[in-house]
């Protein structure tokens, strides 16, 4: 079963509950069997919901927050299970992935709509500004620089979109090989160098010590995975700031992390990270553009090479995000 049922009589007297309702109410069967309403009023808030006086069939919503600050969303279903004995089924049904998925479809079409709408009408602003009479050379180019760069940034993020496509409908392909991750990290940061150098932001790579560390692995999809990384830490760690790219070996597998000592995230996000189009709120303030998506592909690329990915907390003043993956071994 996937949904808690309580049944009870008509004095409230619970008689029985499966093991998803002890899970959703918090609660043992035991510790509350036999006892009425009133009793339990005060014992939790979720009975004082459920013992609402519903409908036949009547579905009651209910949301709650839990001790982390996570929503919980909550239908309960009231039926009569014999009307001589006065035994009624209160069916306790979990909606908040439901509820989540609506929210963020919601929120997912305003930010795509804005992240489309922007370049565009930056593209043609300029593209009018071109057909002007009397247009200075310096000013032409600026005009067309404008509209390759705004260009540029709705080819990234149609290429997101059908990298989540071709992700979804198993068409993501791959082209594994023996690969040096060393060497990657490597051609990473060198392809960040100047955005680094531009916010003042010094990267710093270490590893245990100078050799061949190889995966079996995509070097272009692996390469995308720790971009992403790199280019959250970059965005939101202040001017100034430090980024750390550390690489360890543990056992057969690489670990490579990823650590800033940026705005963090917030305790309630954790879980949902590496979810489809969700964005902290912290992310959201400090950069308006992000499209959610960017985690959803390196947890992908990273669990189809054999890894997991994962985040760590540092004491509040940055975050870590790491992915790990099996070392390279010969047939």
């Amino acid at each position: 079963m996937v949904e808690g049922l309580v049944v009870h009589n008509l004095n409230g007297k619970i008689l029985t509950m499966n093991a998803v309702a002890e899970r959703s109410l918090g609660i043992r069967m035991a510790d509350v069997r036999g006892k009425t309403s009133d009793e339990l009023k005060n014992y939790s808030n979720w009975f004082k919901i459920l013992f609402q006086d519903l409908k036949e069939g009547e579905t009651f919503e209910y949301s709650l927050n839990n001790k982390d600050g996570q929503d919980f969303d909550y239908q309960i279903i009231k039926i009569t299970l014999n009307k001589e004995r006065g035994e009624i089924l209160k069916i306790i049904r979990d909606i908040s992935r439901a509820k989540y998925l609506d929210r963020m479809k919601a929120e997912y079409v305003t930010i795509m709509s804005h992240k489309f709408l922007t370049p565009l009408t930056n593209i043609k602003w300029s593209a009018d500004f071109l057909l002007g009479d009397n247009i200075d050379l310096r000013r032409k180019e600026d005009n067309v620089k404008n509209i390759l760069n705004n260009a540029d940034k709705l080819v990234k993020l149609t290429s997101y979109l059908l990298n989540i496509a071709e992700i979804e409908e198993g068409l993501f392909g791959y082209n594994f090989e023996k690969l040096d991750i060393d060497a990657v990290i490597k051609e990473v940061i060198q392809n960040y160098f100047e955005e680094s150098r531009q916010k003042g932001v010094e990267i710093i790579y270490r590893k245990p010590k100078e050799g061949f560390y190889f995966v079996k692995g995509d070097k272009s999809r692996l390469n995308v995975a720790i971009s992403n990384y790199l280019d959250n830490a970059i965005k939101y760690t202040p001017d100034g700031g430090e980024v750390e790219i550390l690489l360890e070996e543990s056992g057969n597998e690489l670990k490579v992390s990823v650590n800033d000592n940026g705005i963090g995230i917030s305790p309630e996000s954790v879980q949902s990270l590496f979810s489809k189009f969700f964005r902290d709120k912290r992310a959201r303030a400090v950069h308006t553009e992000g499209s959610g998506i960017g985690l959803f592909i390196v947890k992908n690329i990273v669990e189809r090479h054999g890894g997991k990915v994962g985040y760590s907390a540092d004491g509040g003043k940055g975050s870590t995000f790491f992915l790990t993956l099996p070392l390279y071994k010969e047939l």
